[in-house]
């Protein structure tokens, strides 16, 4: 045993967890937390607001396996809810550590500043958007209380949330060595499920592997990429799974996202008798909006909270688990590589129109495209908000691609590139954001600037929410002011330029990839211009929409 005071402690979890920057605004509660992390490591990256400062430490621990916030209480911590629900729904392990008034005044009446009904109720709030909770009052408890925090948030990649009272800080416990505990599998359930799906397997003559966002989140992509290779089977990726399995290997076939996608994608998944699907957490958006016709009978899914093949379901087990187990088995047992073809769909091109003189989404996409898949396309990473940037991004080549794609909040696109890169300095953020959602959290682009960091965001400028627009019609409070973009970049730092047709835009990505700043790229588009995935999309929800206006 030794003795740290429980700052410091916490600051060596941190550290441990291999996290370099957190992320947050100061204020009163949690400035000892700030002076107590100048004695590690860890520096703060202080962003514009605290829902920034939420996307920022999500796309960190997209990337890292930790990202963490540091609020203060109240105003701060509960500015930081929407992105902590946006974590949770997509399985990102975020850590928020706020502020809490002293122990000593928790007894009284909850008449302190920052406090809204009593002094529980921001723990209280957490504890509906994370997977775990605590708030540090007792030195006795307080590293029991902690670890529970930390090893849920890691262990089930999911956020947790630590209430830190101000007068705990400095406080000094004995810091006992703890044994590591393993989740229990039953062998009994694991072996049943495996011969369950080698049986199935064994019997596929078009099979297909979706790939899903937890295997990036739980770190098995390589053993994805080991096991596809080795089956020698056809791979699609979901849409929040986008460039968790690489797009350039020859197994890859499209990211399957139901008839809102590539068609032949569609077809083709929807035509396997076995799909073997990874990961991959069957949401609204995941299933395109439910139309997806994945048959019971012929589907395989393996998640980090269930595995069920077709009709069975069994208990006890973890996605970890299943992949392992896979690898372990010689491949003549799982199938036979020669069976499985991988099939030849063409990828639905996003091709820009050289007659229209008009800047396009698809010239944007194409020209994108040209860089990425070229010699320095893996000095980049993608990151998109909501909206059409993100339906668009489908279509990018990329193997680094973050967006909210199943919560789909907007203003993460700005602070999540900031995350981004600084969790993963040698690439470059290409941030692809609306207008709107500009409008929310793109001022982070001077954090950006101050920390020398130079993201490429592309700011996709038709005055309008145009995804809401498109589901629904024409009404005034969808419309946007056109902000002068390119010379607010450069009155905080960045550079900037202006593209109105596609000759512009080839022009403004050169001199964004030539410059080594932050450089932002005003894309003016026509109102009745989006992608073909949002099109489909927005004719899928718009009948539903209309429908309740009616």
């Amino acid at each position: 045993m030794n003795k740290q005071k429980i700052s410091d402690y916490i600051c060596s979890r941190i550290e441990k967890a291999g996290v370099a920057h957190t992320f947050g605004i100061p204020g009163d509660f949690i400035l000892p937390f700030y002076a107590a992390q100048m004695r590690s490591s860890l520096k703060t990256i202080v962003m514009t607001h605290e829902p920034s400062v939420g996307y920022a430490a999500d796309a960190y621990g997209r990337l890292r396996g930790l990202g963490v916030a540091l609020v203060t209480y109240g105003a701060g911590g509960l500015n930081m809810v929407n992105p902590v629900g946006l974590a949770y729904a997509e399985e990102s392990p975020l850590l928020v550590i706020s502020g809490a008034p002293e122990t000593r005044f928790r007894s009284d009446k909850p008449l302190l500043h920052h406090c809204v009904k009593n002094f529980n109720t921001q723990h209280d709030v957490f504890s509906h958007v994370t997977a775990s909770t605590t708030i540090v009052d007792n030195p006795v408890t307080a590293q029991a209380d902690i670890d529970s925090v930390f090893d849920t948030t890691l262990a089930a990649s999911r956020p947790g949330y630590i209430e830190l009272c101000r007068d705990m800080v400095n406080v000094e416990i004995e810091v006992q060595d703890k044994p590591t505990t393993a989740f229990a599998i039953s062998t009994a359930a694991l072996k049943e499920a495996i011969e369950d799906i080698v049986s199935r397997l064994r019997e596929a003559k078009q099979p297909v592997l979706l790939v899903g966002v937890e295997i990036r989140r739980f770190g098995l992509k390589d053993d994805i990429i080991e096991l596809a290779t080795a089956l020698n089977i056809p791979v699609v990726t979901s849409i929040l799974g986008k460039a968790t399995f690489p797009e350039t290997h020859p197994n890859f076939i499209g990211n399957y996202f139901g008839q809102f996608g590539n068609p032949q994608v569609k077809e083709y998944v929807e035509g396997a008798d076995c799909i073997l699907s990874l990961g991959a957490v069957m949401t609204e958006m995941e299933t395109a909006g439910y139309t997806a016709q994945l048959a019971t009978d012929k589907l395989i899914q393996v998640t980090a909270h269930e595995v069920q093949v077709g009709h069975h379901v069994y208990h006890g087990l973890t996605l970890q688990a299943i992949v392992a187990e896979l690898l372990q088995m010689n491949t003549s047992q799982l199938a036979a590589p020669v069976r499985f073809t991988i099939p030849n769909l063409m990828p639905e091109e996003i091709k820009g129109d050289p007659k229209n003189k008009h800047l396009t989404v698809s010239a944007m996409i194409e020209t994108l495209n040209n860089l990425l898949s070229g010699k320095r396309g893996a000095d980049f990473s993608v990151v998109t908000d909501t909206g059409d940037c993100m339906y668009a991004g489908m279509s990018l080549k990329t193997d680094i691609f973050l967006a909210p794609g199943y919560y789909v909040s907007m203003g993460f696109g700005v602070p999540a590139a900031i995350g981004a890169q600084l969790a993963m300095p040698e690439r470059r953020p290409i941030v692809l954001v609306g207008d709107g959602a500009f409008q929310m959290t793109g001022m982070d682009l001077s954090t950006a600037v101050k920390h020398n960091l130079n993201p490429i965001v592309i700011v996709f400028n038709n005055a309008s929410y145009a995804m809401l627009r498109f589901i629904d019609q024409q009404r005034d409070y969808f419309q946007l002011p056109r902000w002068d973009y390119v010379e607010l970049a450069k009155s905080i730092g960045a550079s900037s330029a202006r593209a109105e047709s596609a000759k512009d835009f080839g022009s403004a990505l050169e001199a964004a990839v030539a410059s080594d700043k932050a450089f932002l790229i005003d894309a003016v588009l026509a109102d009745d211009d989006i992608s073909p995935t949002l099109r489909r999309l927005t004719d899928h929800f718009g009948k539903k929409v209309k429908a309740a206006i009616a």
